[in-house]
């Protein structure tokens, strides 16, 4: 389904219920609405612990240092703890932050998950704010001064949790997919199936993580702009947050 697999397929009791479920969609005709009903269900139970995860929290804490780093905001972290420059490019911003995440990882597929969210928050930051213009070239610190304030971080942890949400589900999507199909063509029809529910799911996924902002920038105004070791209380930033984006899925797959 063209996503990048990480982790390992999780083994749980519902989980092979799950994959039972798409078995059946080969010879029942079982509803693909149904069946990413149940994926988004399993999203829900792992958006309990994630933000536990200090992989996560590693990651979540670059992409909020780097804007303040590259905008000259006071923070924490510096570009050279950080591992970038005022000329560093997104394909070394997201270098730098895989070298900034390792060691930290606990679960490989929460941090690889949280890693690639990340990347793809930054790769659309700059494709948005980086656009030349009659005027030339903006400059690092002007694609990054908006980042650094309140405003700014809303959309930038939107991104974030928007793509974190979305991969989640395609990966679920795609190992139920590889696990259940007997044959290259079988796997191919459902794939096809559930693709175009799945494209349906992710259109949702921005308009989901919106729920995030306004939490967002109340934390980003008290604990970045006027904290010293905000980088403390990105654990409890991320339990609200995931717990904002679970109550979402939740009324999602009831159908609220």
């Amino acid at each position: 389904m063209g996503h990048e697999r990480v982790g390992v397929l999780p083994k749980t009791k519902r989980w092979r219920r799950i994959v039972g479920e798409i078995e059946a969609a080969l010879n029942d005709d079982l509803s693909i609405a149904e069946l990413a009903d149940s994926v988004l269900g399993q999203v829900n139970d792992r958006f309990r612990k994630i933000h536990e995860d200090t992989g996560v929290q590693s990651t979540f804490t670059f992409l909020v240092a780097v804007p303040l780093a590259l905008s000259n905001v006071p923070s924490p972290y510096t570009q050279e703890e950080l591992g970038i420059t005022s000329e560093s490019s997104v394909f070394e911003l997201v270098r730098a932050l895989s070298r900034w995440v390792r060691g930290a990882e606990q679960s490989l597929e929460y941090a690889g998950l949280a890693q690639r969210a990340a990347s793809d928050a930054l790769s659309e930051w700059v494709r948005k704010h980086g656009q030349t213009t009659l005027f030339g070239s903006p400059s690092s610190g002007e694609v990054w001064a908006e980042a650094a304030t309140a405003r700014g971080f809303c959309e930038l942890a939107r991104l974030f949790f928007a793509s974190f949400t979305e991969r989640y589900l395609n990966y679920f999507l795609d190992r139920a997919a590889s696990a259940a199909a007997n044959s290259l063509h079988a796997r191919n029809v459902l794939a096809e199936s559930i693709e175009a529910h799945v494209a349906e799911v992710s259109r949702h996924a921005l308009e989901t993580s919106r729920i995030t902002q306004s939490f967002a920038a109340g934390w980003f105004n008290k604990h970045v702009l006027e904290g010293d070791s905000w980088g403390g209380d990105v654990g409890r930033f991320l339990s609200i947050a995931f717990g904002k984006l679970r109550e979402e899925i939740l009324r999602e797959a009831g159908g609220g």
